[in-house]
This record gives structure tokens, sequence and C-alpha cells, in this order.
């Protein structure tokens, strides 16, 4: 077998994907069409220096979409130190309805699945009328992260501040 057949034996290749062109790991074996651990191994065999976290921080960001533990897909954004995220959700249904009918609301997918997205899934329900549709009652426990973020200020536009 040649090395042409495994791409990622070429040490050159692999030393010029990762520190010239910073792909990571997982863009390296994507274009390769091997697994990550395929191409850390072979980094590993060939000596080839890993980036530590501050170097690799820039790649993190380019991605920065993700799925949460609960099933949603937030985008998350870093300015000047802190981080911010929302819910793809949420961002479909400003782009349909406007920030405005989207901030004080809820937003429900009508058939259970949290992450599909498309707009003819998702309707915008008040806190009550929400806790109804998942049968809590009036109301809905608040989770952990709402009850960190409820006490902070809001701005003329529902945003915090």
């Amino acid at each position: 077998m040649t090395d042409s057949e495994y791409p990622w034996r070429d040490e050159s290749r692999l030393y010029e994907l990762y520190w010239e062109q910073e792909f990571s790991t997982v863009e390296i074996a994507d274009k390769l069409g091997c697994t990550q651990q395929t191409v850390s191994k072979w980094m590993q065999r060939f000596d080839i220096p890993r980036r530590d976290a501050r170097e690799a921080a820039p790649n993190r960001r380019r991605h920065p979409a993700v799925f949460t533990d609960r099933g949603y897909i937030i985008c998350a954004s870093n300015y000047r130190g802190t981080t911010d995220s929302v819910g793809i959700h949420r961002l479909v249904m400003v782009a349909e309805c406007g920030f405005d009918a989207v901030a004080d609301k809820h937003v429900h997918h009508k058939n259970g699945v949290q992450w599909d997205n498309r707009p003819e899934n998702l309707e915008l329900l008040s806190r009550a009328e929400h806790a109804e549709r998942h049968g809590f009652g009036s109301e809905i426990k608040p989770t952990d992260h709402e009850w960190d973020v409820s006490d902070r200020e809001r701005d003329e536009r529902g945003r915090f501040k």
C-alpha cells in the first residue's frame, strides 16, 4: 500500500495542514478521509507538536453552534471576554417574527424535537401557555441558569444588560 492511499502517514502534509493552514485535527481527518484519532496518532508518531489551548481557541470559535445537554442547538459568541449564547430556535423566530414579538415569549417545538428548528415546527407561547403545553400546570420550573440570570437588569427591548 502506498502513502497516497494513506495520506495521514505523510509527515510534511500533516505538519502543513496543522501548523501552516491551522486546521484542527478533526478538520484534517475530514480532509484526509480518516478519523481524528488516526490523525492524532500519526502526529504523535512524527513528534508534530500540538497547539496549546490558547492557540487552539480561535479554531473552536469557527464553529459557534453546539448541542446542549438537553438537545437544543445554541449559538455562542465571545466578545471582549464575555460569552453570550442563544438557541437557534429563538434566532429562527426572530428572523420570522421580529425581535419584539419574540423578546418576552417562549419558543415551543411543536413536534417535541429540540433540534428541529424549521419555522413551521416552532410557535411563540407565553410562559404559562408553554408550561401548560408541557403538562406543568401554569408554571414551568426555572432551570438553574434561569435562576442565575433572573435578577439581571433588562434594557427597554427586554435584552439583558
